[in-house]
């Protein structure tokens, strides 16, 4: 990091002496966006933190910039791209699920690894995949389990980690659901052609991993529901205390559609499910309310009304610890069960 008043450059304006985040931003954008940087991503919580990117004439260079918290100095970490910056293409996931590669083996098809990248192993994580969906104010589980990519890549940056894979990302239609302004974090969301992929990328400096939530499709709905005869819709999103579903629900909704139209005979009840917290009576009008926008949106995309039925049970069915987030994360669900189903016994 470099004290920004003593860079030799026109391009930004010194230290402002303002303590406050705001008006240190306030007073330092204008300069940068008239010396031709333009603002990737600016952050203000613990501390202002601002991603700057410059190409002109040939020139291209990264910012990360901010501040002391709390404090007066405004300092950059500059990068300037000379040649031109390692670019990616991924390829866009395919309509059919890809086979995922095994612990330590292999790179997922559609995330590969920057160029000159070192592979140094992986894993399979059973632990649910969390995150906080953009828009949200909450954690969420979005799949239920992970695999883990690792890699080591020698010339590389938090801020070109995030920059080729922001843009290779969204080329391959994938949508940037969260990202870190410092760089190291990019969480990203593939919800096209019935498919639901999540996936979380980290920059540790010079080890970076790739994880990708495990994807539930519909014959393995099929399966689960013909076991245990309910099955809980992982990764259905609502807005926060409301029965407003976020797009990114599609995936999984899609998945439903394509187990009930191809399973005729199949009948469902779809049910809403809260974690402890609030009033009784307000939870339980929430989950009725989640099991019918579930319901709703399933009868748009061909599925025929009189095959499903929609129920709310509040907090009365919970399915792990309300007093830990994990816990409270497991109880907010919507499931659909089979009514004519009996559980095997175990």
């Amino acid at each position: 990091m470099y004290a920004l008043r003593g860079l030799k450059t026109a391009n930004f304006v010194r230290t402002p002496g303002f303590k406050d985040r705001e008006s240190i931003w306030a007073a330092v954008k204008p300069y940068a966006v008239q010396a031709g940087w333009t603002v990737v991503s600016e952050d203000f919580k613990g501390g202002l933190l601002v991603v700057l990117h410059y190409n002109r004439n040939g020139v291209e260079a990264w910012a990360n910039a901010g501040t002391d918290n709390p404090g007066t100095n405004f300092f950059a970490e500059l990068i300037e791209l000379t040649p031109p910056p390692v670019s990616l293409t991924l390829t866009e996931p395919a309509a059919t699920p890809e086979k995922m590669p095994e612990a330590g083996k292999g790179d997922f098809p559609f995330l590969t690894p920057i160029p000159g990248s070192q592979a140094h192993g992986g894993q399979e994580d059973n632990a649910p995949f969390r995150l906080t969906p953009k828009g949200a104010t909450q954690d969420e589980i979005v799949a239920n389990g992970s695999v883990v990519r690792s890699y080591s890549l020698k010339d590389g940056s938090q801020a070109l980690f995030a920059a080729v894979y922001h843009d290779a990302l969204v080329k391959a239609g994938w949508t940037i659901e969260q990202e870190k302004p410092s760089g190291e974090v990019v969480y990203a969301h593939y919800v096209k052609k019935g498919r639901n992929l999540w996936a979380y990328l980290i920059d540790h400096g010079s080890d970076y991993d790739i994880r990708v939530g495990k994807e539930a499709a519909a014959d393995q709905m099929k399966s689960t529901l013909a076991s245990d005869c309910h099955l809980a819709l992982v990764g259905v999103l609502f807005d926060f205390n409301k029965s407003t579903l976020q797009s990114a629900s599609d995936g999984v909704l899609t998945q439903v559609s394509t187990l009930m139209t191809g399973n005729p005979s199949l009948n469902v009840e779809i049910q809403g499910h809260t974690d402890n917290v609030g009033a009784d009576a307000y939870n339980q009008t929430l989950s009725e309310a989640r099991a019918r926008a579930v319901m709703t949106w399933l009868t748009q995309h061909g599925v025929a009304a009189a095959r499903m039925t929609a129920k709310g049970y509040g907090k009365t069915q919970l399915v792990a610890d309300n007093s830990r987030d994990e816990g409270r994360m497991k109880n907010r669900r919507v499931e659909i069960a089979d009514p004519k189903c009996k559980p095997a016994a175990k």
